[in-house]
This record gives structure tokens, C-alpha cells and sequence, in this order.
């Protein structure tokens, strides 16, 4: 009896709507022009001043844990990157009240988690593309890891949820060298020993169950630790690193459920590499776009972030708001954007992109 009551409480714990919730991030939000590497991923792009933030609706906050919380189970750092962030958007959207802007903060654990944490997990020296390597935590260990990283959202939540300029958190505890946490590939490796870190990983007891499980909690965290603010996960195909790789896209779309039901009204879902090469693979049962269109036609929350390549982005944005039912695309990096134009941000075809963003959901 009492585990049947237990479950009925789960049950309708994982549907309560926050009505007072913030209102989501629609538009274009810039990415920030920034470094990988560990240690240089604190970074915003600063609007005042700027020739770019008329053009836009709010920016992302790039954190790393070890900036965030650098002591053990220690207090959030003072006038850390995201309170910079606000500060310098506050001037901002005081100058500018008919062009207000708001924030998404990505926190990066993984290879930009604090020595601490590894010293209480184990970690090894992961080395990935483009210079990003460090030292990464067994985020899978659940019992040494979990009471850490979620000791560190509650922390970080009591200081920003309520706040009214921080409007969407990413989810991005399982991580390793990006905030998407799905990404387990293989290919992504620059070892120089010949290993891949995928193996070194399953050496020290990751399992593609404790991953599943991993990904699933790190959800439940940030609905349980910010009822205030939207949560937003990108989505990667799964691919089953115990079989050769073979895609499992029945788990993606039972994650992105998981998340729906655990934030409704709150969960944004959404994939970081949407370009004018994948138009038309949101047909594809084998990508994951498709079924970011099933939960976009089923009226549910969506975001993309475009790749990291501008020439002719608009057209994947405005593919992201008609095929998806995306109301908000991250933006390629400001110096990508120059490539193309001086003035591509601020053309028809971007500003038109926009505000099909805006009105087209």
C-alpha cells in the first residue's frame, strides 16, 4: 500500500505546472564569442556598446562548475560571470526599454568541473577536438557524484531562479566536453595515446544503463531545482556504445517525454547543430529531429542552436520555426556571422527569421 501511495505522489508531482513561471526566451539569442578551453569557457557577449543587440533577445551565459563553486560543497562565487552577465544586461535593457533582453545560463560540468569533484569521484585526462581536454569526473558513479552536483544546483538555484532576467537554465550534469549530453562519439576524440575516452570511461565502470540513468536524473535536478525558470536539453541521437554504436532512437524519444512530464509547461527540448544541410531530416525515424517535430507539432516546447557555420543560416532558422515549431534559435558566433556580412544579422533575411520565431508558434 504505502509504495502504490508513493507512486501516485511521483506521479502527480511530475505534473504540477508552474504557473508562476517565467516567461520563455524567444527570438535570437547570441551563443557568445568564446574559448573552449578549461579554465577560458566563463564568457557572455557584453551588449552595451555593441552594434548587434538591437538585433537580438538575450544572450547566453557560458559558466564552468569550477568558476561557479571553485571551493568543496562551497558557496557560489561572488560577482561570478553570470552575475557580470546580469549586471551588464540590467544597463542594457535600462537604456533600451523597447529592446529588453534576456539570459540563458549554460553551466559546463564535465572537463570544467572543479579538481574537487574528481578527487571524490575519480576522473581521468579526457582529450576531445578543437584543444578541449582536462580531467573529467565519473559522473556515473551516482552515489559519489549525484549528492555534488546537486548540491551545487540547489545553491546556484537559490541565487538565480527568481531573478526575472534568467529565463532558461540547460540541463548538463552528464556531460562531458559539451552541453550536449547525449554525445558519447567516439570520432569526437583527439587522444594521444590512440584510446578513445568512450572506453577509457566503460574501463572505470561506465555502462550504457548508468548513462541512461545519468541522463534521466540530471532532469529530475534541474525540474526540482528551478521551478521558476525553463529548462532546456539538447538532444542527440543515442547510440548504443556496448553494440557498435547502433542508433536507439526509442530512447530519445523517451527522454525527451521524460523531461516534458517531469517540467511541464517548462521543458524546452531542442538540438545544438541545426544547419541548411539537415532541412529535410526531420523526416528521417533515424535523426533526431524528427521526433523534436512530433513534440513540436504536439505543441510542446522547442529551441535550436544553429551550427557553427553562418552562410545562409536563416533559411535552417526559419526551417527550425516552421518544420519544428522553434520559438528561439542560438545563433552562431558574432565573428561567424561577420564571414558572411558586416550586416547579415541585421538583414531582412535574418530579422524576418526572427520574427518568425516569434509569431510562427
Amino acid at each position: 500500500m504505502k509504495r502504490i501511495l508513493a507512486s501516485v505522489l511521483v506521479c502527480l508531482a511530475a505534473h504540477i505546472v508552474q504557473v508562476d513561471a517565467k516567461d520563455r526566451l524567444e527570438g535570437f539569442v547570441l551563443r557568445g564569442d568564446h574559448s573552449g578551453t578549461v579554465g577560458e569557457r566563463n564568457h557572455f557577449d557584453n551588449p552595451n556598446g555593441s552594434t548587434w543587440a538591437r538585433h537580438v533577445d538575450g544572450i547566453v551565459v557560458q559558466a564552468e562548475w569550477a568558476h561557479l563553486q571553485p571551493n568543496k560543497d562551497g558557496a557560489i562565487r561572488a560577482n561570478n560571470v553570470i552575475d557580470q552577465a546580469i549586471s551588464a544586461v540590467t544597463t542594457w535593457n535600462n537604456a533600451n526599454p523597447s529592446n529588453k533582453l534576456g539570459i540563458k545560463l549554460r553551466v559546463f560540468a564535465g572537463i570544467y568541473s572543479p579538481g574537487w569533484v574528481g578527487d571524490e569521484t575519480g576522473e581521468f585526462f579526457a582529450q576531445y577536438k578543437n584543444g578541449k581536454e582536462g580531467y573529467m569526473p565519473f559522473f556515473w558513479k551516482a552515489k559519489k557524484f549525484r549528492p555534488l552536483w546537486s548540491n551545487f544546483q540547489t545553491k546556484l538555484a537559490a541565487k538565480y531562479d527568481s531573478h526575472p532576467l534568467l529565463r532558461e537554465v540547460a540541463v548538463s550534469g552528464c556531460m562531458t566536453h559539451n552541453a550536449e549530453t547525449m554525445w558519447r562519439n567516439p570520432r569526437d576524440n583527439s587522444r594521444d595515446d590512440g584510446k578513445k575516452n568512450i572506453d577509457i570511461m566503460r574501463d572505470n565502470g561506465l555502462t550504457l544503463l548508468k548513462d541512461e540513468n545519468c541522463l534521466k536524473w540530471q532532469i529530475r535536478v534541474a525540474a526540482s531545482k528551478w521551478p521558476k525558470t525553463h529548462i532546456g536539453m539538447a538532444y542527440n541521437m543515442w547510440q548504443d556504445y556496448e553494440n557498435g554504436n547502433a542508433k536507439k532512437p526509442e530512447f530519445v524519444n523517451t527522454l525527451m517525454d521524460y523531461c516534458i512530464e517531469r517540467a511541464p509547461g517548462r521543458c524546452i527540448l531542442g538540438n545544438n547543430s541545426l544547419g541548411v544541410s539537415d532541412i529535410g531530416d526531420e523526416n528521417k525515424t533515424t535523426d533526431v529531429t524528427y521526433y523534436l517535430r512530433q513534440k513540436g507539432d504536439a505543441g510542446n516546447l522547442i529551441y535550436v542552436q544553429t551550427e557553427t557555420v553562418a552562410t545562409d543560416i536563416h533559411l535552417a532558422i526559419d526551417h527550425g520555426a516552421d518544420r519544428l515549431h522553434a520559438a528561439m534559435a542560438e545563433l552562431p558566433k558574432l565573428k561567424a556571422l561577420n564571414k558572411v556580412s558586416a550586416t547579415y544579422l541585421q538583414s531582412d533575411d535574418m530579422q524576418d527569421a526572427r520574427l518568425n520565431l516569434k509569431t510562427n508558434n
